[in-house]
């Protein structure tokens, strides 16, 4: 494998397109390469490796350079603690600093895929300009400010897992083998010095991973084996990034998805039969603010199926997301409002929304309706058999 295989993550492309876009100033003063130098801080704090002393760790070290196609050099240190690997980003070099005895712990081509790993983050961040740097200086930021919107948290979130992913194969680029990938991944997350990749690798096919991952900074190390043989495979892994599309947990992306979605659904109701009223237009017109393109495919929706999207600002065409249950039950709750905005529709406008709620694949709106509405198992029954004869 070549460095010329990797690129940033859809994901990456998709925050990039729209960061760009916040704030112009912010952008200007975060986009551009590393500042100063942390080699007296280093030289006072850690241990400077040699390569007359050490000569594993670079002939490792330009094995991965070399693999990458880097064009500059490689400092390496050495610091105590629990055993770890880091990327330091400089001007005209790259900087690794490892942690505790993990060196002990790992062979040449072992080593080899951890340098690849922490270089693939100078290879991300030297992309587009230094765009992924800029985004990544203000996503870290604004995770450090009390006062930031959740939606910028759980971008922050979502980014370090897909940089994490694209370092992954940077690992597997500089050692050019699966297996030693992984193998290095548990030994540096389990601190066992054997461990078993193909074992692992059935371990992570018993879970359900296309429900994204749970990670704060880093997907979980059985995520990462599989998200890395699968992009192998040719499949897409950053579902373990995006994960359903939930509107109790939305990025900056789902945010827009969001709106444009409950915006597409509230015009859609609003010019159904049953439901087109003055009232209930003015209604639905508050989820078009501010108007724009339609963020959905023409025709009906179903909610039941992943829904395709439109990509963001021109972004890579992502991969149809599943609603989770918390979202269908907000899209539920949205058509009930409707349904019951205009009081003149009465019984007609129930059985209406009834209707939509069949075609459009929520079958829990039913039980929505009734909770808030208090429906006798009598009306339960004649509403949903007069939704079920509705044409359409």
């Amino acid at each position: 494998m070549v460095a010329s295989m990797l690129s940033a993550l859809g994901y990456h492309r998709s925050v990039l397109a729209v960061v760009r876009q916040v704030d112009e100033r912010a952008w200007a003063a975060l986009h551009g390469g590393p500042e100063g130098s942390l080699d007296e801080l280093l030289l006072r704090n850690a241990y400077r490796l040699e390569a007359d002393v050490h000569p594993d760790v670079f002939r490792a070290g330009e094995r991965a350079v070399r693999a990458l196609e880097l064009d500059e050099g490689v400092d390496f240190y050495q610091v105590s603690g629990e055993p770890n690997a880091a990327y330091l980003h400089q001007a005209g070099k790259a900087v690794i600093l490892f942690q505790g005895a993990l060196l002990d712990r790992l062979d040449e081509d072992e080593l080899t895929a951890v340098i690849g790993h922490e270089l693939a983050h100078r290879l991300l961040w030297q992309a587009e300009d230094g765009g992924y740097l800029a985004v990544d200086r203000l996503l870290d930021a604004a995770a450090g400010d009390a006062r930031t919107p959740s939606q910028y948290l759980e971008t922050h979130r979502r980014w370090s897992l897909a940089t994490e992913l694209f370092a992954d194969r940077g690992a597997m680029t500089a050692c050019g083998d699966l297996s030693t990938a992984i193998r290095a991944l548990l030994k540096l997350e389990t601190g066992l010095s054997t461990a078993d990749p193909a074992a692992y690798l059935r371990q992570a096919e018993s879970l359900d991973l296309r429900s994204g991952s749970r990670g704060t900074s880093h997907p979980e190390a059985v995520g990462r084996a599989w998200a890395l043989k699968n992009w192998l495979d040719g499949e897409d892994v950053e579902v373990l990034v995006t994960g359903p599309l939930d509107v109790d947990a939305p990025d900056l992306l789902d945010a827009v998805l969001l709106r444009e979605l409950s915006r597409d659904f509230a015009a859609a109701i609003a010019h159904t039969d049953g439901l087109r009223t003055d009232a209930i237009a003015t209604a639905a017109a508050g989820f078009a603010d501010p108007p724009g393109p339609l963020g959905v495919p023409g025709g009906a929706v179903r909610f039941d199926e992943p829904l395709a999207v439109r990509p963001v600002d021109g972004a890579p065409l992502p991969r149809p997301r599943p609603l989770t249950a918390a979202t269908k039950r907000y899209l539920c709750y949205l058509l009930l409002d409707l349904a019951t905005a205009d009081s003149e529709v009465g019984d007609a406008g129930l059985i209406a929304s009834l209707a939509v709620a069949r075609r459009s694949g929520l079958p829990g709106y039913v039980d929505v309706a009734d909770d808030e509405l208090g429906w006798s198992d009598k009306e339960r029954a004649r509403f949903v058999q007069a939704a079920a004869e509705v044409v359409g």
